[in-house]
Parts: C-alpha cells; structure tokens; sequence
C-alpha cells in the first residue's frame, strides 16, 4: 500500500498573477489533483501559467464541501497529493477549505501551508491601524440586512482594527 498523499494548500494571486510564488506554481504543476471554488477560475489561472490541467481539476465548494471532503480524502488514502486553491488569496479563510482541513487532519494525513496572497494580513498591512493591540478578523457578514447590522453594531465596540470581507455588489449596504 503507498503512503498517504497531502494536502497542499495553495495561495491564489490576488489580482496580479505575478504575485504567485515560484512554489505554488510547483505545487500546481506536481499535483495529482487541484480541488477549487470554480473550475473555470482556476482553469484560466493554470492556463496563464502553462500547467496542463485535463483532469486535474475537482470542484470544491461550498455547495458541496462535506461530501467532497471525504472523498478527497480517500485520494489522499490512496496517495494522491492534492492541491487546494481558492479563487484569489488563501483557501480555508473566508473560502471553502476548512471543512477539507479538518477531514485530513482527522484522518491523519498531510496538510502543508504554502504561504502566499492573503486578503487579510494585505489590508491590514497598508492600514496602519495594527497599533499594540492587534487585529479582529470578521470575515463576511450575513446577506441578511438585520444580522449584518447587528454584527457591525457589535464590532463598533471592538477597540481592536476589524477587518471584514465584503463583495463589491454589497458594499452600500
């Protein structure tokens, strides 16, 4: 029986393809399998970068995390090394990923970090608002416009820089 495969969790460019690592693109190109939020992102990110994707990619999303979770790791269990990228940044915060990570972990196998494009530490980083006390990471708020208020109520006491995601089409609100 082979050793089990890992887990790679590869950081997408946000924005700038040039801001990729020269690892990641090793990792993509080594992978048995890619696991992705959309196939058709990821497809034209493998493109650009001259990796040969046919039948490399699985679809790994919301929609479908649990089940797509087990077996993934079941590929794993059969050694396959699989690559998990999101559409930009870095998967697992605010994207599909953390239920994959904890069902590897759990089963005992490999899970790798690469270190890459975050969202998060980007926006902090040109805030100038870290100061000695730190940071609160919020992540999106609900769709939902009484929760969503309730949540930023909640943050306005928060004495710490908050850093929230939001998609352009519901800034406004």
């Amino acid at each position: 029986m082979s050793d089990p495969g890992t887990l790679t969790l590869v950081a997408a460019p946000i924005g700038n393809l040039s801001d990729i690592t020269p690892r990641a693109i090793e990792v993509l190109t080594a992978a048995t399998h890619i696991a992705c939020e959309d196939t058709r992102v990821t497809g034209k990110l493998l493109s650009k970068l001259n990796i040969e994707n046919s039948g490399k990619l699985i679809s790994y999303r919301e929609q479908n995390e649990n089940y797509m979770a087990s077996e993934i790791a079941d590929r794993m269990a059969a050694g396959e090394d699989i690559a998990l990228i999101a559409d930009a940044g870095t998967p697992a915060i605010s994207d599909p990923g953390a239920r994959l990570v904890a069902a590897v972990r759990q089963a005992g196998y490999r899970v790798l970090p690469l270190p890459g494009a975050s969202s998060v530490t980007t926006a902090l980083s040109a805030s100038g608002m870290t100061g000695d006390n730190g940071f609160v990471f919020a992540g999106f708020l609900a769709s939902k416009s009484a929760e969503r208020q309730q949540a930023v109520q909640a943050l306005a006491q928060e004495s710490r820089a908050v850093i929230l995601l939001e998609a352009p089409h519901r800034i406004e609100a």
